[in-house]
């Protein structure tokens, strides 16, 4: 019994052996590779030797480039100045911060008061009736004018208020005196300063702490004119920073 085990294990291992050796094959491996160009080598130099240059690699741009290239121009509006010599100190001032500006003049009219007056007559006796008569009926704040285009005209008061002026027209309307109102007009001169920057924020900063000496001076920023183009900043020159 024993002996017929082991000669079916006998079978067995060259059954194994025999099917090892029919079905197993190592197949073969193909690598694909492309076919490398052909070396130059009279082409080649190393680069520690003499006459070797190496080529700077060009930095990219940053991803903001186009933003801080073609970023427009701020503009500031700076006044109003009410003296010639006082914006002239302010045009001092931004001359030192090599800024570009220029300078409006405007007539800026106030209206400052309302006089109220009878309209001029033919003589000056006319105008001594005409006073007794307003006396009499309770006018005494009157006064003669004999200004250019008022002569012999009768003044009825000054009012720096056009509703009270309004309301003594009325009071002499009622009493028959037909009185007429005319506003006092005084024409000033103001002056305004307009700067166009490259840097905003910096010149916001810089324009704020001037003292423009008026303190009525406001600087407020603005809208650029159509076409306002600032060539480079003058205190700002390109540096090398390349070793030497």
């Amino acid at each position: 019994m024993r002996l017929k085990w082991i000669f079916a294990a006998l079978v067995l291992v060259n059954l194994g052996l025999w099917m090892w050796a029919s079905w197993y094959k190592e197949s073969p491996v193909e690598e694909s590779r492309t076919a490398r160009e052909p070396v130059a080598p009279e082409k080649m130099r190393l680069i520690i030797e003499p006459g070797a240059k190496l080529a700077p690699r060009q930095a990219p741009l940053p991803t903001n480039a186009n933003l801080t290239t073609g970023a427009a121009p701020a503009c500031f509006h700076i006044g109003p100045f009410s003296d010639a010599d006082i914006v002239a100190r302010a045009e001092t001032r931004l001359n030192e911060l090599e800024l570009t500006y220029s300078r409006r003049q405007e007539e800026a009219r106030t209206i400052t008061g309302y006089l109220v007056y009878l309209p001029p007559l033919p003589s000056l006796e006319a105008v001594d009736r005409q006073r007794r008569e307003l006396t009499r009926l309770g006018f005494k704040d009157h006064a003669l004018m004999q200004e250019e285009g008022k002569q012999n005209a009768i003044s009825l008061g000054v009012f720096t208020v056009e509703a009270n002026a309004a309301s003594r027209v009325r009071e002499l309307a009622a009493r028959k005196v037909q009185a007429r109102m005319q506003p006092f007009e005084l024409s000033r001169k103001r002056f305004w300063l307009d700067v166009a920057v490259n840097s905003p924020s910096d010149a916001s900063d810089k324009l704020g702490q001037i003292d423009w000496g008026e303190k009525d001076v406001q600087v407020q920023e603005m809208a650029c004119p159509a076409g306002t183009n600032l060539p480079a900043d003058k205190h700002r020159e390109p540096r090398d920073n390349a070793p030497s």
